[in-house]
């Protein structure tokens, strides 16, 4: 009987730091937000994102599901890279009533400094299961270019 109590116990306290975790990363995201973004900015959520290299090129993979193509734009300028978009909220048309809600909808923007040795006119940008994938080889000698990138189909 003593072992199952404080079984309970043990499982209760862990939901406890769950749900305090979650609540912190909520508020970092929206730290975030005003960071990235600008404190007058529109903006309702930045999009998860990661960036890794390779021999070749910096590689940013950002996950934007439920977004459409024509949702997003996406801006290479100097060393900057800004991804915008847009993701409907196709409940908030009607009336219900959440019981859990962790999908953020709405307007998003990412910005991210890039590294001088990117060549911004050979950068490529593709959709795949709900991950944004954006290309960005090196190159040998910084190019000052700012260039709006098209999605290409897959």
């Amino acid at each position: 009987m003593t072992f199952s109590v404080i079984g309970c116990q043990k499982a209760n306290f862990l939901l406890s730091c769950f749900a305090v975790a979650k609540h912190i990363k909520h508020h970092v995201r929206t730290l975030q937000m005003v960071v990235l973004s600008g404190p007058s900015s529109d903006v309702e959520w930045v999009p998860n994102t990661d960036v890794y290299e390779n021999d070749t090129s910096f590689v940013v993979r950002m996950e934007v599901a439920g977004v459409t193509r024509d949702d997003i734009q996406i801006t290479l300028s100097d060393r900057h890279l800004i991804v915008q978009g847009h993701r409907p909220d196709p409940h908030r048309t009607n009336r219900c009533r959440f019981r859990q809600m962790e999908i953020d909808y709405g307007t998003f923007e990412r910005r991210l400094a890039l590294p001088r040795t990117v060549d911004n006119s050979h950068a490529k940008a593709y959709y795949r299961h709900g991950f944004l994938m954006i290309e960005l080889p090196k190159a040998g000698q910084a190019k000052h270019t700012t260039v709006r990138l098209a999605l290409e189909q897959e």
